[in-house]
């Protein structure tokens, strides 16, 4: 093999290195995450032994694209008779599961911003600057007139910036 075509499998190994940062996930189905923005639908359903559940796309699952910074993501709650609070957004912690994985307060407040909300949607900006899972909460709440307690699920956005800056990510 001639020294030129060596050169060239050798930059390209360390470019594609450079680039590999998907590790293993914690979930198995995520919505992808592109600038400006992704969404995931939120409904109200039957849990099948008489009571209300959350369903949500990929299971409320985000993987943050590689180098997509300040990327919002956006919850539309498709359900009449529920609503969106300014609280339905939060990070998973020990108090909020004991034993189950969680995000620091201080974490999620490096990483995630939050905006404004209505009863129908509400969305955060997520600035990716750390690999790490982001575990959250969701929570919709029954609108006056509408009888139940507030459903939640938990979910994770995975974040994934660029780990090398010098080196094109996708």
């Amino acid at each position: 093999m001639p020294l030129r075509h060596l050169a060239i499998a050798a930059v390209t190994a360390v470019a594609a290195a450079g680039c590999t940062t998907q590790g293993p996930k914690p979930f198995t189905t995520a919505t992808e995450c592109f600038f400006p923005a992704c969404a995931i639908d939120v409904a109200v359903v039957d849990d099948g032994r008489g009571g209300k559940k959350l369903a949500l796309t990929d299971d409320g699952n985000v993987q943050m694209g590689t180098r997509q910074k300040v990327v919002a993501i956006v919850w539309n709650l498709r359900t009449p008779g529920y609503e969106f609070r300014g609280d339905s957004v939060e990070p998973h912690t020990r108090r909020s599961a004991p034993g189950a994985p969680n995000t620091a307060s201080g974490v999620w407040a490096q990483e995630i911003i939050p905006h404004a909300y209505w009863s129908d949607n509400i969305s955060v900006t997520n600035m990716n600057n750390e690999r790490r899972p982001l575990h959250y909460d969701l929570t919709v709440y029954p609108m006056r007139g509408t009888p139940g307690a507030p459903l939640s699920a938990s979910a994770t956005i995975m974040n994934d910036p660029c780990p090398n800056m010098g080196t094109a990510c996708r």
